[in-house]
């Protein structure tokens, strides 16, 4: 049970550090076991040892080795340095891990207790591993709590955390925006470590934007002056994509890192002096006992040999684990590399060994190369329609439903594919659009009813002779009134429509994949992750459904075909769907009649974009951080990264501004 105590640390150093960029549910679910299980089989032992401990007649306690391993457990409840929870959830519990560390460690000085009767020459390695037990279960405990205590409803309340918010964004704001306009004017885009200079200044700033503590700020005007210049000068770069999405991934792992690790929380509360002598007494202390241990060892014969092979397992596994956790906090997280870069600007001293900073920083470049994802680089995709066929074809067996029941039905079709750049492209140059003109002022971006005002606008924008008939179209959608999944499973199949139509033109060619990818994942989100749905959103997701498979039921054999099937949709009578009840196909087929009387492709491609945009910047900004905050725990999400796009670009703080308290004060007084 030792072992296996073991044997869980290494797992969970080695495997949890990867989750962030893979999104395999595999790993998620080993993952999960081994993290539930850990504690209790840590628990469970440390029982066992005391029990042997206050045992009389069994002749091996007169050997006192077996109680030698006990501070060892309280070792293994501190964790590894790659993980620390497992969803935010767990960081609500740190108070129960100061209760366990307390009921724990009591456990444990009875047992070192009795060893002050055994050999004596044990106490001192004992006392040592003890000390360095008790020390890194209090530390994962700070970090449970310092994670827990940015999240609202938990240690701290809505309103401490949203004034502290506020608070840290005026301080922050015009350092973190004035950084990123230097970076893109001395052209330095592709520059990971000047990157990683920026989204460490603004760390504060970002973290509470995720976790939703800043709705709405007072800023000063030359803080919103700030931002609006920054924005300017976005649009005048050339590597504004690679750097906005770079910065996004890089801002997402520090949460991350944050969030579910010690790395976080160590490096961003204590300086990289501190880091490093925190790292250097860890490693002493369990060296000095394995030290203490052989020595007391010399010449002696009365232990059993597996006892011994044990005793030298859980010692130098402990040293070789802690120069691991070293190597995986380079390999794994961004701010290992910052507090390198750091070092020599935060200890005067550091400047005198240039060299070793300088190995240390090549080491960091190699484990970590700037080429490297911060996460899976993933996008789903989940077509009704296939998702649909594929169920009919599936049936409905007892073996379907059962695994249904238990959540592993593959019926929706969902496959993954690779964010493509013209989907990058294509995100950022609408989210600048917006935040460059009056419009960001318009935007309700907020929590209310979703509006397609980004359709709208380009409606507005259009001639007179497009105006009518574009009008026409958001008219019939009914984009204003639907409910946002409506509006969703709408226009996804109205997608599917025009791109079957479109296929062979050649205008608005360039809109068209970026367009079926978002059109898809955004059908994912809403599908599958049940984002922005609530009781309303699924039952119209099972209507849509049903709608659907009583369709292709109803076209027996061609319903197996998902071209075929969109080509009758499209192609239907309308006395057909006056007979028969299909509202949402019958009003996805009227609107994409709508669309196809504006001749230019381009013209109805840049309205749908307009669409999903706004669509997916919606569910971005409202989904809840509870959302984004468990996702970065299986590989991510694009829609995170989008809501960090719209953090850098500042639209939220843009969209609702503010003046200060006490200048609208001033000017009342004036």
């Amino acid at each position: 049970m030792l072992l296996a105590s073991f044997s869980l640390q290494i797992f969970l150093l080695f495997s949890s550090g990867f989750r962030k960029r893979h999104s395999s549910r595999v790993l998620s679910v080993l993952l999960w076991l081994a993290y539930l299980s850990a504690d209790p089989v840590a628990v469970y032992v440390l029982g066992r040892l005391s029990l042997r401990a206050s045992g009389s007649s069994d002749p091996r306690n007169q050997q006192q080795l077996v109680l030698f391993w006990a501070p060892f457990l309280l070792l293994h409840l501190g964790g590894q340095e790659t993980m620390t929870a497992f969803s935010m959830e767990d960081n609500t519990l740190w108070k129960r891990h100061l209760l366990s560390l307390a009921t724990q460690m009591a456990t444990a000085i009875y047992v070192v207790s009795k060893q002050l009767r055994g050999d004596s020459r044990l106490v001192a390695p004992m006392v040592l591993v003890f000390v360095f037990g008790t020390a890194k279960y209090a530390e994962r405990i700070w970090a449970l709590r310092r994670a827990g205590s940015v999240a609202p409803g938990t240690s701290s309340s809505t309103a401490n955390l949203v004034s502290r918010a506020s608070s840290n964004a005026v301080w922050d704001t015009q350092g973190y925006y004035s950084q990123l306009c230097y970076v893109i004017e001395r052209k330095l885009e592709r520059n990971f470590e000047f990157i990683l200079a920026v989204a460490n200044e603004g760390f504060r700033l970002s973290l509470g934007f995720f976790m939703d503590m800043t709705p709405s700020i007072s800023l000063l005007p030359e803080d919103i002056s700030e931002i609006k210049n920054s924005v300017e000068v976005f649009k005048s770069s050339e590597d504004i994509v690679h750097m906005a999405y770079k910065l996004a991934e890089i801002n997402l792992s520090l949460i991350y890192d944050y969030l579910y690790t010690k790395f976080g929380t160590r490096h961003f509360h204590i300086v990289p002096v501190c880091n490093v002598f925190h790292l250097i007494i860890k490693i002493a202390l369990i060296s000095v006992a394995l030290a203490l241990f052989m020595r007391a060892r010399a010449g002696q014969k009365a232990h059993d040999v597996v006892d011994v092979i044990i005793s030298y397992i859980l010692l130098v596994g402990a040293i070789v684990l802690e120069i691991c956790s070293v190597l995986m906090s380079f390999i794994s997280s961004c701010w290992a590399y910052k507090t390198i870069i750091t070092l020599p600007l935060a200890c005067p001293l550091c400047q005198k060994f240039p060299g070793v900073i300088a190995a240390l920083l090549s080491l960091v470049r190699h484990l970590h190369p700037d080429s490297r994802g911060e996460w899976s680089g993933k996008l789903a995709q989940y077509n009704m329609i296939e998702g649909c066929i594929q169920e009919k074809q599936a049936g409905a067996g007892l073996l379907r439903r059962a695994r249904r029941y238990i959540g592993i039905d593959d019926s929706k079709a969902i496959k993954h594919i690779g964010v493509s750049p013209e989907v990058k492209k294509l995100v950022l140059d609408k989210l600048l659009e917006i935040a460059s003109t009056s419009r960001v002022l318009e935007w309700d971006l907020g929590v209310g009813k979703f509006r397609g005002q980004w359709a709208q606008w380009v409606v507005e924008a259009k001639e007179d002779h497009l105006r009518s008939a574009a009008q026409q179209v958001l008219q019939v959608s009914n984009i204003q009134g639907l409910e946002f999944v409506s509006s969703v499973l709408l226009w996804h199949i109205i997608t599917d429509i025009c791109l079957l139509v479109d296929e062979d033109e050649d205008g608005g060619a360039e809109l068209r994949g970026p367009i079926r990818d978002l059109s898809e994942y955004t059908m994912y989100l809403i599908a599958d992750c049940g984002v922005m749905a609530g009781s309303e959103g699924h039952f119209v997701l099972r209507k849509g459904r049903h709608e659907v498979l009583s369709w292709l039921r109803e076209k027996g054999e061609s319903g197996c075909d998902r071209r075929k099937v969109i080509e009758e949709i499209r192609n239907e009578d309308s006395s057909f769907f006056a007979d028969n009840y299909y509202p949402v196909l019958d009003r996805a087929r009227r609107v994409s009649s709508d669309l196809l009387v504006l001749e230019e492709p381009g013209d109805r491609w840049e309205l749908i974009a307009a669409v999903w945009m706004e669509m997916l910047c919606h569910i971005s900004y409202n989904c809840g951080a509870g959302f984004h905050a468990k996702q970065l725990t299986t590989g991510g999400e694009f829609v995170t990264h989008v809501k960090m796009l719209l953090f850098m670009l500042g639209v939220p703080f843009l969209r609702d501004v503010k003046e200060p308290l006490f200048y609208r004060a001033g000017n009342l007084y004036s």
